[in-house]
């Protein structure tokens, strides 16, 4: 049996967006065991990928270098046997666990001049401008894919989602019987992905205006954005507002966007696990771009900034005006979501 190391991202997003590479190996392959090494917040998720067979535990921090750790890491890592690692992330950093488990194949893309740490690298990186692309390509032998024109299809992230309990829609004082909206208005990347407020509250005046009720979801780090939110909205859509920014679990986040019948997002995590659970969605890229991180779903429809300076890719507008988001008005957000519903 084939034993094989994907050493993940951080980002949540990207996370998901990895288990491309997985459902391409394990096709491949069905007999193969895939371990994931990933940071303790995105077990949950990976749980719900039936491609993983085992996570374990990333314990280094974001930034954080620790060559000794890493190296403990390594030789702790060397029992499993592993006969092949796919490293992820860019940073030189990310490629030290596996040499130091000796894991004869290492497989990923140049980064930071991984030299001798990857030993079969692709240093062809702009060849693929959709970073899914890049995670699929590294299933493929490199004279057999060369960029994303020659990359066989790959099939989407799909999560399994589970029907939330009585117990949680009860908790968080959820009343089913009207269609839910799911609310992504968080970004950890910065402000420059986050979708005015006043923008959110006149998208959930509409639904709720329809018939149906708003699931506001986040983590703690978006409680104030929700909070201002709900003091813009109508009168009449206040009882249907759910708050729960900060107050659910990843995997019960996940059952609840599942529940959803449709979702408006900024391009976020969020975003992306709304695209894995297959549910229809408008989602807005003020500084960054569709071309980079789209959301993988048929049911998907992006509303993209027509600014002149976009894709600038910035967390913060360089102007101080954040045009390319305000210039998305809520009308042209919710016509798309129309459409793809």
């Amino acid at each position: 049996m084939r034993r094989i190391l994907i050493i993940a991202p951080s980002w949540l997003g990207d996370i998901i967006m990895s288990q491309c590479l997985l459902k391409l190996l394990k096709k491949r392959d069905p007999s193969c065991r895939i371990d994931v090494y990933a940071p303790a917040y995105a077990h949950p998720i990976i749980r719900r990928m039936p491609e993983a067979d085992g996570i374990i535990e990333n314990p280094f921090a974001h930034h954080e270098f620790a060559f000794i750790k890493r190296r403990r890491e390594g030789i702790k890592l060397r029992a499993a046997r592993y006969d092949e690692a796919y490293i992820l992330p860019n940073s030189w950093k990310s490629a030290l666990v596996p040499f130091f488990a000796r894991i004869p194949l290492r497989i990923g893309f140049k980064g930071e001049s991984r030299y001798l740490l990857i030993n079969s690298m692709r240093s062809n990186k702009k060849d693929y401008p959709r970073m899914a692309d890049r995670y699929a390509a590294l299933a493929w032998p490199l004279d057999q894919v060369t960029s994303s024109a020659t990359l066989p299809a790959y099939e989407f992230p799909a999560l399994k989602t589970l029907p939330p309990s009585e117990e949680l829609l009860a908790r968080l004082k959820i009343t089913p019987g009207r269609p839910m909206l799911a609310l992504g208005c968080g970004a950890n990347y910065g402000p420059a992905k986050l979708w005015p407020v006043e923008y959110f509250a006149r998208v959930c005046d509409w639904w709720t205006g329809r018939g149906g009720q708003v699931l506001a979801l986040g983590s703690k780090k978006d409680i104030p954005t929700v909070a201002a939110i709900a003091s813009k909205l109508k009168a009449e859509t206040a009882p249907y507002f759910n708050d729960i920014a900060g107050k659910t679990s990843l995997d019960e986040a996940l059952d609840l966007t599942g529940a959803c019948q449709a979702a408006i997002c900024n391009d976020s995590g969020l975003m992306h696990t709304v695209a894995a659970a297959g549910v229809p969605q408008a989602d807005i890229f003020g500084s960054t771009s569709t071309v980079y991180t789209p959301p993988l779903s048929e049911k998907a429809v992006c509303v993209e900034s027509d600014e002149s300076c976009h894709p600038c890719f910035e967390r913060r507008c360089p102007k101080g005006t954040y045009e390319c988001l305000r210039g998305i008005k809520p009308e042209r957000v919710i016509a798309a979501l129309e459409e793809v519903l």
